[in-house]
This record gives C-alpha cells, structure tokens and sequence, in this order.
C-alpha cells in the first residue's frame, strides 16, 4: 500500500479516536447535566450508555489502525538510521505517552466499565459511575494525552 494512503488511514483513525473522545466530555456529558437536575433520567443514562458501547467499539477499531498504521509508518521511515536521532527520541517518547493513553483505555474499558448493563436498581451507582469519580477523571487523562500525543506528531512533521 502506498505511503501516502497509509499516512491518511492513521490521520483518519487519529481523528476519530481523538474527536470522539472530545464529543464525549464536552458535549455529552455536560448537555446531561445541565439545568437544576442533579441526577440525569433514565433515558439520559440509557442514552450515554448505547454511546460508550457504541464508541467502545469505535474507539478500539481506531485504536489498532493507529498501532497497525504507526507501525508501518515508522518502519518505512528509514528504520533504525532514523531512531538513532533527535526525531528517534521524540518518537519513542511519543509511543510512550500513546501506550499510556492505550493503558488508560484498558482500564476504563475493560475495568471500570462505566458502560456495561445498566440494572434498575443500580441507578444511582451508575450516575455516580458514569458522571464522577474515576471514570471521569480517567476520561479527561484519555483526552489530554491524546492530545499530547497529537502534539508530539506534528512537531514530529516539523524535524
């Protein structure tokens, strides 16, 4: 596949993982919790858990482009002649902070799981689950990395 096609593939998957991540925290979330009501309706729960399952989805689909893509890229980038300078460190020190923010989502996904099945009786542990605490503040470290990792990538196009 041509170089210019896979570079397009990560752009794409980077925006979609990044913008879907951003939508999240500063429009869903806060659109719930606007007005006098402290706690959100069943269907505003309901609502914010078929999104987190459906970009849980999403999120990881782009996740592993950007690792498949990133891993082609770098290996066409002239391999090790290239690591061996400045770009090689500022490279590793992004994949670093990436394999956090890929950490991050494992936790939040697959430990914290603010998304799984909604009981009834749960309501209120899944509002406080969904709208503070951990997974919250995991959520906004998954933003902020990200765009640290973004960051990196195009000081990277500039050496």
């Amino acid at each position: 596949m041509p170089a210019y096609v896979v570079t397009w593939i990560h752009l794409l998957a980077g925006i979609t993982f990044i913008g879907g991540w951003m939508f999240y925290q500063f429009a869903v979330r806060p659109s719930l919790l606007e007005g006098k009501a402290k706690m959100p309706s069943n269907d505003a729960l309901e609502m914010v858990k078929k999104i987190g399952q459906r970009f849980k989805t999403v999120g990881w689909v782009s996740l592993m482009v950007l690792i498949f893509t990133g891993a082609s890229q770098l290996l066409d980038e002239s391999g090790s002649a290239r690591i061996e300078t400045s770009w090689g460190l500022i490279m590793m020190f992004k994949l670093f902070v990436f394999a956090i923010v890929g950490g991050l989502i494992f936790v939040h996904d697959l430990i914290l799981d603010p998304y799984g099945d909604i009981g009834k009786s749960k309501r209120a542990d899944t509002t406080l689950l969904l709208f503070a605490g951990k997974v919250v503040w995991v959520q906004r470290l998954i933003v902020l990395l990200s765009l640290v990792v973004l960051g990196i990538a195009v000081y990277l196009t500039s050496l």
